[in-house]
């Protein structure tokens, strides 16, 4: 057993970036996604990869599936219990817009309808004291209505202030096991132990909806990788830490953002290997893009991500912002007569109509293709050979629509998603007020590659970092991932009134919960723990997350917080107020433990080769097509230089250099492109 390998299942393709211990080589493979039985395409890329699974001794799994049940509205039937009087919590949300000036906007639908939202009576108050205890003969009677109704499988329960007492919920879960041991449960203080009513609801109700799906889906993967000889599956986690499939299958709105973690765990381990600092990763795919600011190659992480606007998933998770924006994204005309892209995607099944399969419809591929910027030489996933001609006829349907030339109309497409991608990686830069151009662009996913040096252009970064295997680099990531486990709780304190103590006994029960999950993940050693605290302005109605030291907490470890405190708040928003008093309100650590270490192979160094041919590309419909070399990266030596205008090919993506720019090899096989 030599093997450890990590497998990406994406919208449209599953990969595979397998790390060979007795040589120290790395192996990639790419096949199409098999979105109804996502296992057949996993098991797919071992073989196509020429990998025997009874030969790899670790397996880690970054998957959408639980994203797609979402985004697909796919998940279980919730009820939903909560404190009586809060049963319209879900439905109410919040005061705010998307748009202020839309009077036509109407709140999203939670996953939960109204008629499963049943009111319990009992009462905690904000300090733990119980104020009216849990009506536990209503409770029976409402669990067997449900059980009776058979229109749920799971069920959630947020409870008012559970997090400072979780009592009631405990007791809630015991009784529905024994009324109805069928049902999934999701309590709220487990899933996040966090103030704001309505986003641990929120959170709480999305872990019960995928709960039945993603234990079914979960349970069935380790059954066959145990048939075929793998004796452990591990999950990445949104926040981009693995933990073992049991782990998992305990909280699956931890795998909300599973996929797009990868990669950004992976742009973080290369920047810091090559001491690049400042990193913007863009991850284009077939279906999405994602955009991650990475500042000295270090993730971004939040806990304000949502599902749609409204719907929140307050879990930490790696920030990364997605549209739908990716290889298999159609082009269409709209009732104004004005072209889009996105972010309805071809997906899988049937594809780009290059891909042959079935697709009609022009697609961002289909345009590329148009114009040149695919070579006929390199068939995707290293067996699906491009039809150009039907490229062409999906696209003249459009061009006659728009009285367009089809290259022009092609350009369009392009241009199109190239503007909407450059406005998510302005999200995640400009709009966080950090300045983009001294950062390094790392291009990854199938079609990132062949789309980077347009968006360094437009956010005028001058280089663009292309990885070994861009579009398995998700893949790869879950091979390198630690693991992480992220623990808060919610206390409040005025910094002027600090009890040491109880911040002392806080800390101390997290970091006693994060050794007890690590002892279950299989650690001997104590994982290394990060502790911060969330601090505002007293009034203020959001607070900014600090770090603080290890160790006993003291007055001075407070005075230190509210430094940093002040001066993130003035990067943040611009301004801060010296001297105004603070509060402190959740209290929480990282715990990270190393699995594995992959140590990189170099390539040798040498020439740079000559180019498989020269043809024409179209870089500027205006000005037509332009000579452009063909070279396959496979041939490419460290060291070597080619300036653009080219087309690098390999197996799973391709590469553009426009005209004006200029690429490197380093010792590792990455190409850095000056743009």
């Amino acid at each position: 057993m030599t093997f450890r390998a990590g497998v990406d299942t994406g919208g449209t393709f599953t990969d595979l970036v397998a790390y060979d211990e007795a040589t120290g080589d790395l192996r990639m493979a790419k096949i199409l996604s098999t979105p109804a039985n996502p296992s057949e395409a996993i098991f797919g890329s071992f073989a196509k990869g020429e990998i025997e699974t009874g030969d790899v001794a670790y397996f880690v799994h970054g998957t959408t599936v639980a994203t797609n049940a979402l985004i697909e509205r796919k998940g279980a039937d919730v009820a939903l219990l909560t404190t009586d009087g809060f049963r319209d919590i879900l439905r109410i949300q919040r005061v705010t817009r998307p748009d202020h000036f839309d009077l036509h906007w109407i709140k999203p639908t939670h996953v939960v309808p109204r008629s499963r939202c049943v009111g319990i009576v009992e009462r905690t108050l904000r300090d733990g004291t119980i104020l009216t205890p849990l009506d536990e003969e209503q409770l029976r009677t409402e669990i067997i209505s449900l059980r009776d109704a058979n229109q749920s499988s799971s069920v959630a329960v947020a409870y008012l202030f559970s997090f400072i007492n979780p009592a009631h919920e405990l007791r809630t879960r015991e009784i529905i096991e024994e009324l109805w041991p069928q049902a999934r449960v999701s309590l709220s203080h487990e899933v996040l132990p966090r103030w704001r009513e309505y986003e641990r609801t929120s959170t709480t109700v999305i872990d019960a909806y995928l709960k039945p799906l993603m234990d079914d889906y979960l349970a069935t993967l380790e059954r066959e990788c145990e048939e075929g000889g793998i004796s452990q599956l591990f999950v990445l986690g949104s926040n981009g830490g693995v933990m073992t499939a049991a782990k998992a299958r305990t909280r699956p709105v931890s795998l909300v953002r599973s996929g797009p973690s990868g990669g950004v765990m992976a742009a973080s381990h290369l920047g810091k290997l090559l001491g690049i600092g400042d990193l913007i990763a863009a991850d284009m795919g077939g279906t999405s893009f994602e955009a991650c600011l990475l500042p000295g190659s270090a993730p971004v992480f939040t806990n304000l991500e949502e599902l749609e606007y409204g719907v929140p998933i307050a879990l930490t998770m790696v920030d990364a912002r997605a549209i739908g924006a990716g290889g298999g994204s159609l082009a269409a005309v709209d009732a104004a007569g004005i072209l889009k892209v996105g972010p309805r995607s071809a997906g899988a099944d049937p594809g780009p109509a290059c891909y042959s399969r079935g697709g009609t419809e022009p697609t961002v591929t289909d345009a590329n293709a148009v114009l040149g910027r695919l070579a006929p030489e390199f068939s995707l996933a290293g067996d699906l050979e491009l039809d150009f001609d039907a490229a062409a006829a999906a696209v003249d349907p459009l061009a006659e629509q728009l009285g367009l030339s089809r290259e022009r109309t092609a350009q369009g497409i392009i241009d199109v998603t190239n503007n909407n991608m450059a406005q998510a990686l302005r999200l995640v830069s400009t709009d966080r007020g950090h300045d983009p151009r001294g950062s390094t662009l790392v291009a990854y996913g199938g079609a990132g590659p062949l789309h980077a040096c347009e968006l360094a252009r437009a956010l005028q970064i001058g280089q663009v970092l292309v990885p070994t295997y861009p579009g398995a680099f998700s893949a790869f990531g879950a091979l390198l991932s630690d693991t992480r486990f992220d623990y808060s709780q919610t206390h409040w304190m005025r910094m002027r009134y600090l009890d040491v103590d109880k911040a002392n006994e806080i800390f101390a029960t997290l970091e006693r919960q994060a050794l007890e999950d690590f002892r279950e993940e299989g650690f001997d050693e104590a994982p290394h723990l990060l502790r911060s605290v969330d601090v505002r302005y007293v009034g203020q109605n959001w607070e900014l997350n600090v770090s603080i030291p290890a160790g006993q907490i003291t007055d001075a470890v407070f005075e230190s917080a509210a430094v940093l405190f002040e001066e993130e708040h003035e990067r943040f928003y611009g301004y801060s107020i010296p001297g105004e008093e603070l509060e402190v309100l959740t209290f929480s650590i990282a715990a990270v433990g190393t699995r594995h270490s992959v140590e990189l192979p170099r390539i040798p160094t040498g020439s740079a080769p000559e180019p498989l041919e020269k043809r024409g590309a179209v870089f500027d419909a205006a000005t037509g097509a332009v000579e452009t070399a063909v070279y396959d990266r496979d041939s490419f030596c460290a060291g070597i230089e080619i300036e653009g205008p080219a087309i690098v090919g390999q197996v799973d993506a391709t590469t553009l250099l426009p005209p004006g720019s200029s690429m490197r090899v380093d010792d590792y096989g990455n190409l850095f492109v000056k743009v």
